[in-house]
């Protein structure tokens, strides 16, 4: 029975979210630039959360809640790093707009 809790289940989803996080970690290592630093900080941020779920005891919606956002972020960083660099630069220009409206209207 503890046989099948380990290939079915939590820690096994677990052990493929931390191999999502390393093979995305060694592709961007392989980019340079913008592409690059913005993907290693949410890297960094994505860590945190997954140590979180290896280490800690935590509820079941606690750690499923937080087992879907590392699954997301993971999703995002890998659309990423297949973007292209005008892309990349169009949607950092479109976030920046965004932040300085929303400094206008406090």
């Amino acid at each position: 029975m503890i046989m099948l809790g380990f290939i079915f289940g939590w820690p096994r989803r677990i052990r493929k979210l931390r191999k999502r996080w390393d093979r995305l970690r060694e592709k961007s290592l392989k980019k340079r630039g913008l592409v690059k630093k913005t993907a290693l900080e949410k890297l960094d941020m994505t860590e945190q959360k997954l140590k979180t779920l290896e280490e800690q005891r935590i509820t079941r919606l606690d750690r499923s809640r937080l087992a879907r956002e590392v699954d997301l972020d993971l999703t995002e960083i890998k659309a990423m790093l297949k973007a292209t660099p005008d892309e990349i630069v169009q949607a950092t220009q479109a976030s920046m707009r965004q932040q300085q409206k929303q400094q206008a209207v406090q």
